[in-house]
This record gives structure tokens, C-alpha cells and sequence, in this order.
């Protein structure tokens, strides 16, 4: 009982600290809103310069607040419960003196085609799941997650399938927000600099909110710009961070293991972001289930729509195949 509750406090410290990192990003941005819409806009004359500068930062700042939040709170994706293995596959699994071979028995009822360095099929021993194509095991989450791309300490949070579309659009609003703070700030902050006459009056503390808070979205700018560059590339070539470092192997010797996924960047897009007017907003358009996913094989034909190695025409009717003997639940297993 007392090593029950000890790992119980140990827990709850554990999510506290992770949740360090969004408290300091929350606290930088409820203190830029004071620069800018209380300090900043102090010094504008005029009221329809005030006017035209309070919308434009609004409407950039409730897309970058709301993506975050997104981020944050949404899903990366569950595993289905049909890639579980059942209490009987359980004990089974403990009786057998082949682990591998049963697994393999077990896997050949799933849509599954990645395989380890080792060929075999990718079981998560801490989840006791078969893993679908594209998931891994977070040891932060302490679950599988689909087509996990990493997990980042600023949202405390996995980015995987259900929510990578809310990571990007942060990531491209947090430029898009840092430099508009920073186009609208910088003619202040220039006569700040220069301590120009019309400007002395005003208070020093004001004029220290207007010069920090432009070095400080200049630099977040810098930082992460990069960073959403890297993940548009990801995104145009349907790649994951984890897939950068190293590429998944399958069962079907024809699949192209270079790139296994791209489908081309529009298609690729599409499938993050959507389609419709909706698909710069921070609301959930992406396509899939985060299971099945298009293979490029090998190029000797044409094979941009067919799933290599399955002999099907789409992804309904390789569902349909495994349905058979097992049906495909595809609702997401939630973490405890």
C-alpha cells in the first residue's frame, strides 16, 4: 500500500513539472497581450491608429492562442482496442515458448505491414499491444500513440495523428504572432531608442514593456521559424520526426523504404490539413484514421493508389479483409 501511494505522489509531482514549460510559455504570453494592448498602445495617437493596431493584433493572437491551446488539450490518438491482445492472447503469449511465432500469428489478422530490424512484428511488451504502422510507444505518456511524431515538453503533450494539424498551425501562428508584434512595435521602440523629444514624457516602465517585449518576439521568431520549417518539410514529404532518424522496414520487399509514404506534397498536405476553408484554422480537418496509410513501392509501375504487398484496390477493402475474422475498431483506447 505505502509503495502504491509513493508512486501515486511520485505521479502527480511528475505531472506538475511537466507542466512547467506551458506555464512559462503562458506567462510570456499573458505578459506580451499587457505590452503590447495596455503599454504599447498607450504611446499611439490617435484612436484610429489604436483602432486599427487592437484588431489586427487580436485576430493574429486568438489564432495563436487557440492553436496552442488545441495542441495542448487534443488527443494525439489512442491505439484501437483491436490491435490489444485479448486476457486468452495474454496467457496464451505466457505459455508459449515462441513468442515471436505466436505474435506473428497474431499480427497476420491486422493491418499491420512495419517490422522490426529483426523482421518481426512490433509488439509494445509496456502496452502489450500490437503496434499499428507509424505508432510508438511514449515512455512520458506511458502508452502507444499513433503515428507518433515526438513528444514535445512546451504543450506537455505527444504530437501524433489527432493533433499534429494543431501543432503546426502553432508553430505557424507563434511566427506569424511574433512577427506582428514585432512590425507594429518596432517604430516605437526605434523612437524609445533614440529618446525622441514627443516621446520623454512617458513612463519608464512603459517604455521597458515596448523595448523588451520587441527582443523578446524577435527572438522567439528566430526560433521558431525554424522549427516550422523543419515540420512543413516533414509535412510536405509525409514524414515524422522519428521517421527522419530512421526509416520503417515492412514485410513487402517492394515497398520504398526511402520514403515509404509520400504521396506528393499536395496529397501529403491534404491529409494534415484537409481540405475546405478551414484547413489554416485551428479546427480538426485531417483525413485518415491514423491505421491504414498509402505505400509508395519500389518504381516499376504506377502504384500511387494501391497499399503494397496487400493485392487491394483501397483501404476499405483491406478493413473489410481483416473484418472478416476480427473487426477493426478504430475508436482510440484512452490513457488511464
Amino acid at each position: 500500500m505505502v509503495g502504491k501511494r509513493t508512486m501515486g505522489v511520485l505521479h502527480q509531482i511528475q505531472r506538475v513539472a511537466f507542466s512547467i514549460p506551458v506555464i512559462i510559455i503562458l506567462s510570456i504570453v499573458i505578459w506580451s497581450y499587457y505590452a503590447f494592448v495596455v503599454a504599447l498602445c498607450s504611446m499611439l495617437p490617435g484612436t484610429e491608429l489604436k483602432t486599427f493596431y487592437l484588431v489586427v493584433y487580436h485576430v493574429v493572437f486568438l489564432l495563436f492562442i487557440a492553436s496552442y491551446l488545441r495542441a495542448i488539450f487534443s488527443d494525439a490518438g489512442g491505439v484501437p482496442p483491436q490491435f490489444y491482445l485479448t486476457l486468452a492472447e495474454k496467457e496464451a503469449l505466457d505459455r508459449s515458448e515462441d513468442s515471436r511465432s505466436f505474435l506473428e500469428s497474431v499480427g497476420e489478422r491486422l493491418p499491420v505491414h512495419e517490422t522490426t530490424l529483426t523482421a518481426s512484428v512490433r509488439y509494445c511488451e509496456a502496452c502489450m499491444c500490437i503496434k499499428p504502422d507509424r505508432s510508438h510507444h511514449c515512455s512520458m505518456c506511458r502508452r502507444c500513440v499513433l503515428k507518433m511524431d515526438h513528444h514535445c515538453p512546451w504543450i506537455n503533450n505527444c504530437v501524433g495523428f489527432r493533433n499534429y494539424k494543431f501543432f503546426v498551425t502553432f508553430l505557424l501562428y507563434s511566427c506569424v504572432y511574433c512577427l506582428t508584434v514585432c512590425l507594429l512595435v518596432a517604430p516605437w521602440a526605434v523612437f524609445v531608442w533614440n529618446k525622441v523629444p514627443a516621446y520623454r514624457d512617458i513612463p519608464e516602465m512603459t517604455k521597458f514593456h515596448v523595448m523588451i517585449v520587441f527582443f523578446v518576439a524577435a527572438m522567439f521568431f528566430l526560433a521558431v521559424s525554424g522549427l516550422w520549417v523543419f515540420h512543413a518539410f516533414l509535412t510536405a514529404h509525409n514524414k515524422s520526426t522519428l521517421e527522419m532518424g530512421r526509416s520503417p522496414r515492412f514485410r513487402q520487399p517492394r515497398v520504398d523504404t526511402r520514403n515509404p509514404y509520400d504521396m506528393g506534397c499536395r496529397v501529403n498536405c491534404t491529409d494534415v490539413y484537409g481540405s475546405g476553408p478551414f484547413i489554416l484554422c485551428p479546427v480538426y480537418t485531417s483525413q485518415g484514421n491514423g491505421v491504414l496509410f498509402e505505400r509508395r513501392e519500389q518504381p516499376q509501375g504506377d502504384t500511387r493508389h494501391l497499399l503494397a504487398g496487400s493485392g487491394l484496390d483501397s483501404e476499405e477493402e483491406e478493413m473489410t479483409i481483416y473484418d472478416a475474422e476480427r473487426p477493426l475498431n478504430l475508436d482510440p483506447v484512452q490513457s488511464v
